[in-house]
């Protein structure tokens, strides 16, 4: 499957890292998000199933491994495409996301 970032996701990503690059330093921020870009980027695109479905059709929640952030997706088979619609740190708020405001 094709994988696309949203925007918003794109900022939340990038926002993440500078925290992370600010709090533990560059090295660290940039082995997780590596870790997440490859999540993205292999895992998702081969296995786009493999995370939680939630009660809003189509949209999945994944934890990424070895990292301490979660994303949220939807995964479309009439167009082959999975779009990441946001990240989150685990310990973040997530209520307030609106998947359908998103992509």
């Amino acid at each position: 499957m094709k994988v696309l970032v949203t925007p918003r996701a794109e900022a939340d990503i990038l926002q993440q890292h500078a925290w992370g690059e600010q709090r533990f330093g560059a090295s660290v921020a940039g082995r997780t998000f590596n870790r997440v870009r490859r999540h993205i980027e292999v895992a998702l695109a081969t296995h786009p199933r493999t995370g939680k479905r939630l009660t809003v059709p189509g949209l999945y929640e994944a934890w990424i491994p070895r990292t301490p952030f979660v994303i949220f997706y939807r995964s479309d088979d009439v167009t082959d495409t999975v779009w990441v619609l946001a990240l989150f740190h685990h310990a973040q708020d997530r209520r307030p996301f609106d998947p359908d405001d998103e992509a």
